[in-house]
């Protein structure tokens, strides 16, 4: 046993700054013991992506440098948290345990279970969010909002958090002397050895820098970028049409109310409306986030199945061909075969070309959400439970605030759209690259398609009408 200390474990908050639990666990008159857990859950399952892990693996390198500078180190274990805590608590004699909330069903599941467990302290902080659920964020009937609008409507009127600037008090972070500590493992420590994307730099610092990089130019032009296609997203400086801070903001490398306050600054400095306005859209897309996982921590069952669970009566296709032909771009149609390239070879896909794709596997193939929201996970450095499963379910039509069923996203239209050049598709789809910008979004019309290009996996006319019967027959058989 060592001297007397508390617990702060790093979750989805890997960084030093604004972390509402660490700056609680600091203000103690005890040493705090920085702590993560590699939860075996993480490193298994349907969900499991190996290029998000390698990035958290670095978050973690960069976290245990910047604790460097205080003294002392990132103390990491693989095991089962509940015991892992257990078995500290026993090691450390350690007082009172100190983490931020998270709130897929697993993480709330196992902070009941340790808080019973432990015999100490046990205190939960909210700081994923901006506002977190069971707080202000209510109707007025005091019931969770499921609509968008209505919900941005009172966040807006909250008044946010502040961001902590303050310095972080070395002196009370504990040595770890007489604490086992093996270091950060690496991938092939944990026998991964699948192949990894080229990663942007993890941890707090460089998150920091994209920000101010991109609230400090490339916001202004948000509105008219934000649905353009992008084939670099984390090109330096930061694209017009993103900002790329959605993997730092999923693992905690920079909080929301850094995000917000730093968009805030933005929006007063904005030379005329129109700069405003873009400001403003962003700003919502924090919104979204926050109503996204208040939706999970509110409906849990939304991870499993549809939330409008009349839905579950859709006879989707069952297809495990052209489910491949999906993930893998080979659908023939070039946009899709772009965007899901995109996400294989980069980790990352552009929010309209995210929507473009969820409609197609869900009405054009007809193929239930649940397995692109997966591939999603297993593929983006930014998968994020929350937000993924609320995106999925706006795109097919089952969700809260959902895309509504009969709408159903033409794949040319919107190629032709949001990428007129046809630049994002030939970076993707080099066997297109020399087709024209007429041509381009619809290869299989020319006398000659280009022969290393599949022809159309559907009719795009007959899918739609085919998806339209599925939904309204679930319809039908609800009112039976």
């Amino acid at each position: 046993m060592i001297d007397p200390c508390v617990i702060h474990w790093f979750r989805r908050d890997l960084r030093l700054g604004d972390n509402t639990a660490l700056r609680a666990a600091l203000q103690t008159t005890q040493p705090v013991i920085p702590l993560f857990v590699l939860d075996p859950v993480l490193l298994k399952g349907e969900r499991f992506s190996p290029s998000r892990m390698a990035f958290l693996l670095q978050g973690l390198v960069a976290l245990d440098n910047g604790l460097k500078n205080h003294g002392t180190r990132l103390l990491v274990r693989l095991g089962k948290p509940q015991i892992i805590l257990h078995d500290m608590i026993r090691e450390t004699g350690a007082s009172a345990l100190y983490a931020n909330r998270d709130y897929t069903p697993y993480a709330v599941k196992r902070d009941h279970e340790i808080a019973e467990l432990l015999g100490i302290p046990v205190y939960l902080f909210d700081d994923l969010v901006l506002h977190a659920p069971g707080q202000e964020l209510l109707t007025g009937s005091n019931k969770p909002y499921t609509v968008f609008t209505p919900f941005k409507k009172k966040w807006l009127d909250l008044p946010k958090p502040d961001a902590d600037g303050g310095a972080i008090p070395g002196r009370q972070f504990h040595k770890l002397d007489g604490v086992d500590n093996n270091g950060i493992p690496s991938l092939k420590d944990l026998k991964i050895t699948d192949t990894i994307v080229d990663l942007p730099p993890a941890g707090e610092t460089h998150a920091k820098a994209r920000l101010k990089d991109f609230t400090s130019s490339a916001i202004f032009q948000y509105a008219d970028g934000r649905d353009r296609l992008i084939a670099h997203p984390f090109a330096d400086p930061a694209p017009r049409g993103t900002s790329y801070l959605s993997p730092y903001l999923r693992i905690g490398m920079l909080s929301p109310r850094q995000a917000y306050a730093a968009a805030h600054d933005a929006l007063k400095n904005g030379d005329d409306a129109e700069d405003r306005r873009s400001v403003e859209i962003w700003i919502s897309e924090l919104a979204w986030r926050d109503f996204y996982h208040h939706i999970l921590a509110y409906f849990p069952h939304v991870y499993e199945r549809s939330f409008q669970e009349d839905y579950e009566r859709v006879e989707y296709r069952t297809d495990a061909e052209d489910l491949q032909r999906w993930k893998d771009g080979q659908t023939g149609y070039p946009v899709v075969d772009a965007a899901m390239r995109q996400m294989n070879t980069v980790g990352w896909m552009h929010n309209r070309a995210r929507m473009i794709v969820a409609s197609f596997l869900t009405k054009d193939l007809l193929i239930y959400w649940r397995e692109g929201e997966k591939y999603f996970m297993q593929k983006l450095l930014d998968g994020d439970i929350a937000a993924n499963n609320g995106g999925w379910q706006w795109s097919a039509g089952t969700g809260t605030d959902a895309q509504p069923y009969f709408r159903i996203f033409n794949p040319v239209s919107q190629s032709r759209q949001y990428d007129p050049n046809g630049d994002y598709i030939r970076h993707y789809v080099p066997e297109l690259r020399d087709l024209s910008e007429k041509d381009i979004h619809e290869p299989w019309k020319l006398t000659s398609p280009p022969k290393n290009y599949p022809p159309p996996m559907v009719d795009h006319g007959m899918a739609r009408e085919r998806t339209l019967d599925a939904f309204k027959a679930a319809r039908k058989e609800k009112t039976l």
